[in-house]
């Protein structure tokens, strides 16, 4: 589903981090980790194609062919604090389904379908800006999973939320991973969501390691 091949960026003449190669099935839920600073979310946005590496290739396998990002709809980038319209919250369910160029009545189906998923029935008519943090997580993620992509890059989606509104992303994200949606996700802190993933990569100096999440210590080292 992913290859990367001898990618590199940094905002110096020092390269922040360098991948020599990397492969990725989209089978195992990935937990991206590392310290502040050492690039996770420009390697997320890099993958998304929202940035431009300083050299190599991002590759995505999403169909029957491989192609760069960006790929709209099916690569969706998710920040920590999801930007929201200034409307309410089912608008901005509606203006995703408007800009996937669904047909007015699918729209609407789809839309009321995202709302009882992600529990915002109730607060569909309420300013989305109005939101509490773990709500405005919600709503984007069913922003993003009504346009139905293959991937997901979630940006410290527990970030400053509660216990209950990190169970409530946890069950949202269960369903988007049954549903066939792949999913790298970083985080800080352990939560049930990265308990989740099978697979963890850690920057670290520069390099990337890679291990399985029952192993005790790194098995593979990717970057050199």
């Amino acid at each position: 589903m992913l290859e990367i091949n001898r990618l590199s960026h940094g905002f110096s003449a020092e390269p922040l981090w360098t991948i020599d190669h990397l492969h990725w099935s989209g089978q195992d839920m990935v937990h991206l980790l590392g310290d502040n600073g050492s690039g996770k979310t420009t390697l997320l946005r890099i993958l998304a194609g929202l940035d431009v590496p300083c050299q190599g290739s991002v590759r995505w396998r999403l169909d029957r062919q491989w192609q760069r990002p960006p790929c709209p709809a099916r690569v969706i980038y998710l920040h920590q604090t999801p930007y929201m319209f200034d409307v309410s919250v089912f608008d901005n369910l509606r203006l995703a389904a408007r800009w996937y160029g669904l047909a007015r009545r699918d729209s609407l189906m789809r839309v009321r379908r995202m709302l009882h998923w992600c529990g915002l029935e109730q607060q569909a008519r309420q300013r989305a800006r109005s939101l509490s943090g773990g709500e405005r997580l919600r709503l984007a993620l069913a922003r993003a999973w009504l346009l139905q992509p293959r991937v997901l890059l979630l940006d410290e989606p527990t970030a400053n939320l509660d216990a209950q509104a990190i169970a409530d992303v946890d069950s949202l994200v269960a369903d988007l991973v049954r549903e066939g949606c792949a999913v790298i996700l970083s985080a800080h802190h352990a939560s049930v969501l990265t308990e989740r993933c099978q697979r963890r990569w850690q920057l670290c100096d520069g390099l990337l390691w890679e291990s399985t999440t029952n192993a005790s210590f790194m098995a593979e080292r990717l970057l050199r």
